[in-house]
């Protein structure tokens, strides 16, 4: 799981497509979109956490680099970087904001936005999750 935490903060970012695009036409305008995306997340989040503390010896941080272009010997990229503090913040984060979105689910009822509001917290959640797993902000 470790290797594939790049999907974590993805899963919020196309929830917010599906809930933009579709929300008005669901049921419940979107929330549960959100919901369940973020309940992926937080489960998926939380093993990776398992899987960190799991090993009986120290891991070493799991880093990622992908090379979008190269231009006068100045590398242009994306990567990830899991270490320990990453897993508990991707548990933090993810459960949090998994909170926020059933709060607000009650808090935001009748709201003329309320589509809007959900596909901003998805917006929202996967860019503090991209956060929390980029490994730099300017490669």
């Amino acid at each position: 799981m470790l290797d594939n935490a790049w999907l974590i903060p993805l899963i919020p970012a196309v929830s917010f497509f599906v809930i933009l695009f579709f929300g008005r036409r669901l049921p419940k305008k979107g929330a549960e979109v959100g919901i369940l995306a973020l309940g992926v997340a937080f489960v998926l989040s939380l093993l990776a956490a398992v899987e960190w503390t799991g090993e009986h010896v120290p891991r070493h941080p799991v880093h990622r680099h992908l090379t979008w272009f190269e231009m006068g010997g100045i590398d242009f990229g994306a990567g990830i970087h899991v270490d320990g503090l990453t897993v508990m913040m991707l548990v933090v984060v993810t459960f949090i904001s998994l909170m926020v979105h059933v709060y607000s689910t009650g808090y935001m009822h009748g709201d003329r936005r309320y589509t809007y509001f959900f596909a901003a917290l998805s917006l929202f959640t996967a860019a503090m999750l991209l956060l929390v797993v980029s490994d730099n902000t300017l490669q």
